[in-house]
């Protein structure tokens, strides 16, 4: 399957807004070249395990990450993954050129330590871009955003929320994100008129967690398990709506450049 080199290059920093990855390890499906990962290296994750199918950007990931499995994820064998569980499971632009994303998705959770989080982003198929797309009685096929040509599944807010309750987890936030560029992210919420926001989401940033431990999601149990000073940090806000930041969690993380 011919995927943009740029898919392998892109990062979205906003995806640190949804959970503090600070002495975590990190498991990051469909790395690509390692820039998502690296940005959870920065912000002071422990350990970032990449999985890539591809050679050339498994390659390039190898330099930005502590270990890459190159490995289709529909094919991986989760020994390659080592005996100790992960803190966050992150899939970035991935589930959605996944077949059986169902079936990746229970694999990876399987790997993540009760309590742990998943961090997903996932076009949004109700966008209004394609609402207009198929009032003209066409589905185009492009080489990128949301009718990417290499796309398998296709999801709306609550297929993606769906995706993870059936994977046996808690979904904490559903964030709509817009765009980068601050402009644009503020005209279209303009011209939603804020109520139909959802629609004019070209994706939408998830966190959800593991039953059975301490929450991931709330970052200040695991810098209390590295740290004597408690209570730093605030835990993210437990309910499905967010606000309207493009992408960006209420907390202000920075936008960030969508993949799909």
């Amino acid at each position: 399957m011919d995927v943009p080199s740029r898919y392998f290059r892109d990062a979205k920093p906003a995806l640190l807004g949804l959970v503090d990855p600070r002495g975590l390890r990190v498991l990051d499906l469909g790395c690509g070249g390692g820039h998502n990962g690296e940005l959870f290296k920065k912000a002071g994750a422990r350990e970032v395990v990449g999985v890539e199918r591809d050679a050339g950007a498994a390659a390039e990931a190898r330099r930005r990450l502590d270990r890459v499995v190159e490995s289709d994820l529909a094919e991986l064998d989760p020994a390659e993954l080592g005996d100790r569980p992960f803190d966050v499971v992150l899939a970035s632009d991935v589930l959605e050129h996944l077949i059986d994303a169902e079936g990746v998705l229970a694999r990876a959770v399987a790997v993540l330590r009760p309590g742990g989080a998943v961090v997903l982003s996932l076009p949004n198929v109700s966008n209004v871009y394609v609402l207009s797309q198929l009032l003209l009685k066409t589905w185009p096929r492009r080489r990128s955003g949301i009718f990417d040509r290499t796309h398998v599944r296709w999801f709306a807010k609550r297929d993606m929320i769906r995706l993870l309750e059936g994977a046996g987890l808690t979904v904490l936030r559903v964030e709509p994100y817009f765009t980068r560029f601050r402009a644009i992210r503020y005209a279209s919420l303009v011209l939603s008129l804020y109520v139909f926001r959802d629609y004019w989401a070209r994706q939408f940033l998830l966190l959800a967690v593991k039953p059975g431990g301490a929450a991931t999601g709330s970052p200040d149990e695991h810098r209390r398990e590295t740290s004597p000073t408690p209570g730093e940090g605030a835990s993210p806000a437990s309910t499905h709506e967010a606000g309207p930041a493009g992408g960006a969690a209420s907390g202000g993380a920075p936008s960030a450049r969508g993949g799909d």
